[in-house]
């Protein structure tokens, strides 16, 4: 009897051509990857992979060609086995980076778990890039993520823009917005937000040599005595809650916004279809309100 764990991850070594990469894709360690391809060689009777030493790169033995279009064809029979079920089950497998998932996403989750009948939801967090692999392989419904998927087999949609603000940790009153100028650079705690952002530092001067944290929740510990950061404004509320910072615009030549992407599978089947009516449903909670902060 062939397993679809081992199937599916013998398909994602292929794609991907790395014990690595096919890790990412299907959620599992190497190890596990390793363990998965032997045991579908065992079953099969024969070598799948052939793997040289000092070469990263992957290649199929003859049986390895012949059972791929095996493997390929079990695959769309699982699909279509799991679209059957979906017709009678609701179901959605979501991803964030984490930033998003924490401070973002909640009123989207709870629109969806408010839904009737009920919506089984899967959800996890990751890194971008590894987030693109997860949706473009089948294993997420959707991923929100703050960097555009360049990927032929997937689309970005812009859900909506935050702008970058400076949480200020000190005891001076500072103006509504404020200058980068009026404050110490040596006091800045740098977030990564994108390319273009650090283009920004770049141009404003700002020191690359600087406290550094690269995930958003790893900031209210430190920010404190003087040190400030610019964010995205999404953060403002927690940091505020959590620290007792002020939030202050930035008066001359602003960074751009960060833009929050629904990254989703360029499929078009009907149950697809569904799952991605009841993601822009629940969206509608993230949007901004007229006439309001576009945080």
């Amino acid at each position: 009897m062939l397993f679809s764990d081992e199937i599916n991850t013998f398909l994602a070594v292929v794609r991907s051509g790395s014990l690595l990469q096919a890790a990412e894709i299907v959620g599992a360690t190497q190890s596990t990857v390793s363990y998965r391809i032997q045991s579908l060689e065992r079953r099969i009777g024969h070598p799948l992979l052939l793997r040289s030493r000092g070469s990263r790169g992957i290649s199929l033995t003859t049986q390895g060609e012949r059972f791929l279009d095996i493997a390929e064809r079990w695959c769309m029979l699982e699909i279509e086995a799991e679209q059957l079920k979906a017709s009678t089950e609701r179901h959605l497998a979501i991803g964030a980076v984490d930033a998003v998932a924490i401070h973002v996403l909640p009123p989207f989750l709870t629109a969806l778990s408010d839904q009737q009948p009920p919506i089984r939801l899967h959800l996890e967090s990751s890194r971008y890039f590894q987030l693109f692999n997860r949706v473009a392989s089948g294993h997420l419904d959707v991923a929100f993520t703050l960097t555009s998927a360049d990927h032929v087999d997937l689309t970005s949609t812009a859900i909506r823009d935050y702008s970058m603000v400076i949480a200020y940790a000190g005891e001076r009153q500072l103006d509504e917005k404020v200058d980068l100028t009026d404050l110490d650079p040596s006091r800045e705690i740098y977030l990564p937000w994108s390319s273009t952002f650090d283009l920004w530092r770049s141009r404003r001067g700002l020191s690359r040599i600087t406290t550094t944290v690269d995930k958003g929740h790893m900031l209210a510990p430190i920010l404190r005595n003087g040190a400030w950061a610019v964010v995205a404004s999404f953060l403002a509320p927690s940091l505020q809650a959590n620290t007792g910072c002020t939030i202050h615009g930035i008066a001359l030549d602003a960074p751009g916004p960060v833009t929050l992407y629904k990254i989703a599978r360029k499929d078009d089947n009907a149950v697809q279809a569904r799952q991605q009516r009841l993601v822009d449903a629940a969206l509608e909670t993230l949007r901004p309100v007229a006439g309001l902060d576009r945080r």
